[in-house]
């Protein structure tokens, strides 16, 4: 069990900022492992691609694109431009924010996200 200092307050233990610790925490979170998902996605479409032949990729979304699904397919769409959207600025704010935050936030943050 770590010692602790008696002359530190109960509250400011946990309000050390994070530093460089939190800067690198964001990116090998938001940059690592988003690549990592990335990276899966490409290995499935290209792997559907080599087994079904050119239109083995749709095999993904299953009868989407089909008549009376745009509705569906449109959804789907603006659900991807919204995290595409979303994913950038969130993560020009994390960088901006990370090196003040306490390092428990900057943990809790980005161990939300994976």
């Amino acid at each position: 069990m770590a010692a602790v200092d008696a002359s530190q307050a109960l509250l400011e233990r946990h309000t050390a900022k994070a530093g460089c610790y939190g800067t690198g925490a964001v990116l090998v979170v938001y940059l690592g492992f988003g690549s990592l998902l990335m990276a899966s996605y490409i290995w499935g479409v290209v792997t559907l691609i080599d087994l079904y032949g050119s239109s083995g990729a749709m095999r993904l979304w299953g009868h989407i694109a089909d008549p009376g699904n745009e509705w569906l397919l449109h959804t789907y769409y603006i659900s991807i431009l919204a995290a595409t959207v979303g994913f950038f600025p969130s993560l020009c704010y994390a960088l901006a924010v990370a090196r003040s935050m306490p390092a428990r936030t900057v943990n809790l943050m980005c161990g939300s996200f994976l």
